[in-house]
């Protein structure tokens, strides 16, 4: 029996304004990206990452709770790694709708910030659990990434807030010349690392 998308995008969010994000997602991206879906989008993020890039690490939480991404969390933090923590309402909810939910755009935002605000060449990976999603993030001190033009940092708005300087008007994302081929990274050989392998 075919899949019934909408039960499946009805039991994924809890309000009726997310259907349309649900539906791009979960839906139309997988399909029209096929079998490389995952890795498109992992780079997707990093290519996000290049044009929103965030001030500090801890701009990662509430840019995620605003764009509906999920809770996420820094669990653990060593000199060459990284490892968060997403859960929330949200990913629970796209995990039980969707068996083949990808959480690798979010990954690849991640991995890029990081790579951003340290420095350091920086790539991530996934480890799924039941309702909540551990994304690693392993950077590399020995390697300088490849010199890239980077938009200013934004300056997240925080709804609700008194403070002015808190809703100050981010930079014009559009006024970079930099054609968006130019900003993803060139994949060599001594890139290719076995960070994750299980060996």
């Amino acid at each position: 029996m075919p899949e019934n998308h909408y039960e499946s995008l009805l039991r994924a969010v809890s309000t009726p304004e997310t259907l349309g994000y649900e539906l791009l997602r979960d839906i139309l991206l997988p399909d029209l990206l096929g079998q490389e879906a995952p890795g498109i989008l992992y780079w997707a993020g990093k290519d996000l990452a290049r044009r929103l890039p965030l001030s500090q690490l801890e701009d990662l939480p509430t840019f995620f709770a605003q764009f509906n991404f999920g809770e996420l969390t820094l669990s653990q933090q060593t000199k060459n790694r990284y490892i968060y923590q997403l859960d929330g309402q949200q990913i629970e909810r796209r995990q039980k709708a969707f068996s083949q939910a990808d959480f690798q755009l979010e990954t690849g935002f991640i991995a890029q910030q990081i790579q951003q605000l340290t420095n350091t060449i920086a790539e991530g990976q996934l480890e799924f659990d039941r309702n909540k999603i551990t994304i690693i993030i392993q950077t590399d001190h020995t390697d300088v990434p490849p010199a890239t033009t980077i938009d200013q940092p934004i300056q997240l708005h925080h709804f609700g807030s008194t403070d002015k300087s808190a809703a100050k008007t981010p930079t014009d994302p559009s006024a970079s010349d930099t054609p968006v081929s130019d900003l993803m990274p060139k994949r060599t050989q001594r890139h290719k690392r076995g960070w994750f392998s299980r060996n």
